[in-house]
């Protein structure tokens, strides 16, 4: 029963809050922890891609050959 896997749904914030608790602990003791969060956690948060407003038009230069 002790290494029965078991299932939680976090949301992000909640995760966030749970590795900042974690952080004040020593590193040596909860650093594979935090690398199992950050593992199963990365493939299910999406990268920050810019918003169509947020990018600014670059003019095309007649200087660049």
């Amino acid at each position: 029963m002790k290494n029965t896997p078991i299932k939680l749904e976090l949301i992000l914030d909640e995760v966030n809050g749970v590795l900042t608790a974690l952080g004040q602990l020593p590193y040596a003791q909860v650093a594979p922890l935090v690398e199992k969060i950050r593992d199963q956690a990365t493939p299910q948060v999406p990268v920050n891609v810019p918003k169509a407003e947020d990018i600014v038009p670059v003019e095309p230069s007649d200087t660049v050959q």
